[in-house]
């Protein structure tokens, strides 16, 4: 739990304290890095982004990330949101609780 107690504050600090807010768009496992005593740190921002400001709830933008991880509204419509992260945030939990990857591409 310390890793997804780790990770959740994370995001938290891009989608609250930031400003304006960055969304993450390719949140998952492989981008949670450890240090000393299992603390995690975030990894590759290569494909964040700067988040909505004012009264917008959404960006509009290229759809990218990880499939498995990707949120399936943002898959379809292209409007990221904080929700978008924290649907992404989900699978890895899931992955941490079950001690598998959400997708084993050896069975696809």
């Amino acid at each position: 739990m310390k890793i997804a107690a780790g990770a959740a504050k994370g995001l938290e600090y891009l989608h609250d304290k930031a400003n304006p807010p960055d969304l993450y768009r390719d949140f998952k496992s492989s981008n949670i890095l450890m240090e000393e005593g299992f603390h995690p740190k975030l990894s590759d921002f290569g494909l964040a982004k700067l988040g909505p400001v004012g009264d917008k709830s959404h960006v509009y933008t290229r759809v990218m990330g990880t499939y498995g991880y990707c949120a399936p509204e943002y898959a379809m419509t292209g409007q990221l949101t904080v929700k978008s992260d924290i649907y992404s945030f989900g699978v890895v939990f899931l992955e941490l609780i079950i001690g598998r990857k959400a997708i084993d591409s050896t069975s696809l």
